[in-house]
């Protein structure tokens, strides 16, 4: 709908749009500090879930516009409400989440209108849920109001009356709530399409920006011009829990066998939109000359002397037999303070302890053979059964229904082939024993 608009209708006339070129606008201060509650490795062998309390402002939208741009870049505005041809009432932008979050209250990036009818414009900052289609739904979860007075782009912001719980995506959405005659003017950065034609370091935009253009959310991708995908200012204020785990595939640890260690930690950690770390990774390399410190998401430590791995799931042996104590650490940084161009943003690190003790195996075959075992035909019609994988060593037992032992034999390595024809036909517990006690039972059946 709107494309055919814009071909038969002057763009500005349109859709209002206008460019606020060098706009000074202030990016936040700073945060409170953040209170950090730790559970104690109380037992050194058994590896806990740690879990740790974050605020934050997702100042993601305006964090990309401005470390991709050089510092005198402005932003672009779009004045709200337009009418006559076209009515675009609505406008803000979507933040991907599926991890369970507190949002305490809204902040966005807007001005007053000049030619506004009142001095002081009512300004309505809306936070909704997310429909199957990916747009805005309104009626909105909960609202800020705040009053704009001033024609430069400023930060209105402010809290619920209450905490509201959302455990998916969400779209943060602005609109003029004043009288007949007042305009107010939301702030995007200036982001494009990855195809678009302008410069490298304007080309971040994402579909993530919305209007709500005659009754209907669209994406801003395209509508303002091919290759427009801008997106609006708006930050959730937050708090959730996130912690550092893992598992790793179960079974005795052997030397000189690789196990893979599998990163369980929550999922906002690899989240750009939350994680300023992980932003740094998604948006480099960065036009505004600011210095930067990233840091590593994941930070993994096997207390052998191997030093530090940085994968999200890691795959480790140890060449010595012994006990190592390792860690696995995940490292949060905030968005709310990374605008601070010194560098120094707030970084919550969180560590889960784990402690491994490595034996030297002669044959790993053997300590792992019972979890390869593999009993068959099972039912068996003619009593030979086949059991395959069987470790050296190895025993042979089978019991009837009452715990009788009814059969019993040493197994050679490989495939081991057993007669039980001359047995009543039923059900029976077949218990295989490899030469480590370690044992396997399974439900045979005769028929």
């Amino acid at each position: 709908m709107i494309k055919n608009l814009l071909s038969t209708v002057a763009l500005c006339s349109v859709l209002g749009v206008s460019i606020a070129q060098n706009v000074n606008v202030p990016l936040g201060t700073a945060p409170p500090t953040i209170t950090r509650q730790m559970d104690e490795q109380t037992n050194p062998n058994i590896a806990k879930t740690q879990i740790v309390n974050i605020g934050d402002t997702l100042h993601y939208f305006w964090n990309k516009h401005f470390f991709r741009n050089a510092p005198a870049t402005g932003y672009y505005t779009v004045q709200s409400p337009i009418t006559g041809t076209a009515t675009i009432s609505h406008m803000g932008s979507k933040f991907l989440n599926n991890y369970p979050v507190n949002i305490l209250g809204l902040e966005a990036i807007a001005s007053r209108k000049s030619t506004s009818t009142s001095a002081s414009v009512t300004v309505r900052v809306i936070l909704c849920n997310v429909s199957g289609l990916g747009v805005p739904v309104l009626p909105g979860i909960d609202s800020i109001t705040a009053v704009l007075t001033g024609t430069a782009g400023t930060i209105i912001g402010g809290n619920f009356s209450g905490v509201q719980s959302v455990p998916g995506n969400f779209a943060i959405i602005i609109k003029c709530a004043g009288a007949p005659g007042d305009t107010i003017k939301p702030y995007m950065n200036n982001a494009s399409t990855a195809t678009a034609t302008v410069p490298v370091n304007q080309r971040y935009g994402e579909s993530l920006g919305y209007l709500r253009f005659n009754g209907n959310f669209i994406s801003t991708t395209n509508a303002f011009s091919l290759g427009s995908d801008y997106e609006f200012l708006v930050a959730p204020r937050l708090v959730f829990q996130a912690g550092s785990s893992y598992s790793m595939v179960p079974g005795p640890y052997c030397t000189a066998t690789s196990y893979n260690f599998t990163n369980t930690s929550g999922s906002v950690y690899k989240n750009r939109q939350f994680n300023t770390n992980e932003f740094y990774r998604v948006w480099k390399p960065f036009s505004n000359t600011v210095t930067i410190t990233p840091d590593s998401v994941y930070t993994w430590n096997f207390g052998d002397g191997t030093g530090n791995m940085f994968a999200v799931n890691q795959t480790h042996s140890y060449a010595v037999a012994g006990t190592y104590n390792g860690t696995l650490t995940a490292k949060y940084q905030r968005m709310s303070s990374s605008i601070q161009i010194n560098g120094n943003a707030t970084k919550v690190p969180d560590a889960t302890n784990f402690s491994k003790t490595v034996a030297v195996c002669a044959n790993v075959q053997n300590l792992i053979a019972a979890d390869a075992i593999n009993v068959y035909p099972n039912p068996s019609g003619n009593g030979i059964v086949t059991i395959a994988n069987v470790a050296i060593d190895s025993s042979i037992e089978l019991y009837n229904m009452l715990g009788q032992s009814v059969f019993k034999d040493k197994a050679f390595p490989g495939n081991y082939t057993a007669d039980f024809s001359n047995l009543p036909k039923g059900s029976y517990f077949l218990k295989i024993i490899s030469n480590n006690e370690k044992a396997k039972i399974v439900k045979l059946i005769l028929n």
